[in-house]
């Protein structure tokens, strides 16, 4: 921050820059701060930054068609424990347990699940920073559905929620509604499977964008656990 000179910059031009460091380095800990500075496209690069407090969501929903969609059920990963909010029994506490996030990591949450939470819960607060791994993974060349891509990481969903969608979510509520017993358990499993492997697809992207910024750099597993900011 201290240089005197920097080739290419104007004196003027340098001394803003050193202050918006001295700035960022001051507002460490805001991510409000960083995500009103950053592209939505960017959010990624504040993954380790803000670890401790990042979530891995996916929601299930039932109804014909948006904007009329009803949540059933939500997934809130924090890496270590999931919880599982579900329509008729304790829904409504999902707002609260936003709260205690800072950052979002979805697949496909900017078109599908962070509008129909919105649309759902009117006054709901999301925390200031999301990475949506459908776009993250599309720049490194992973494109397609959740399903389709998480083999190609080696990700294997367990036998009784293997090959399920959406679509067959929707049936499971159904089902349930009509006082299936298993089918609410069933359907529990399969958005346990979404929303926990997300961690796993956030922690490789990551690690595959700093190599692309840093050619040449070899980062071990142990790399993926270190703290550090891009």
């Amino acid at each position: 921050m201290g240089a005197p000179r920097l080739s290419g910059l104007s004196w003027g031009r340098l001394r803003r820059l050193q202050e918006e460091l001295r700035e960022s380095v001051r507002q460490v800990d805001d991510p409000a701060y960083f995500a009103a500075r950053l592209a939505a496209a960017e959010h990624w690069r504040l993954f380790r930054a803000f670890k401790p407090r990042v979530g891995y969501l996916d929601i299930e929903t039932t109804g014909a068609y948006w904007p009329g969609l009803s949540v059933t059920v939500v997934g809130l990963y924090n890496g270590s424990s999931l919880h599982q909010f579900v329509q008729g029994r304790n829904l409504q506490q999902f707002p609260r347990a936003l709260a205690d996030f800072d950052l979002l990591v979805t697949f496909n949450g900017t078109q599908f699940d962070l509008p129909v939470l919105r649309a759902f819960f009117p006054d709901l607060a999301l925390p200031p920073l999301h990475v949506d791994l459908r776009f993250l993974l599309a720049r490194l060349g992973y494109r397609g559905g959740l399903k389709k891509i998480e083999p190609r990481f080696g990700i294997r969903r367990p036998g009784e929620v293997d090959g399920m969608d959406g679509y067959m979510a929707v049936i499971l509520w159904e089902r349930h509604q009509r006082g299936d017993r298993t089918a609410l358990e069933l359907l529990l499993r399969y958005n346990r499977e979404d929303v926990v492997n997300l961690e796993v697809l956030m922690e490789e992207a990551f690690l595959m964008q700093q190599e692309r910024l840093l050619p040449g750099t070899r980062f071990t597993p142990e790399a993926r656990r270190a703290p550090g900011r891009i």
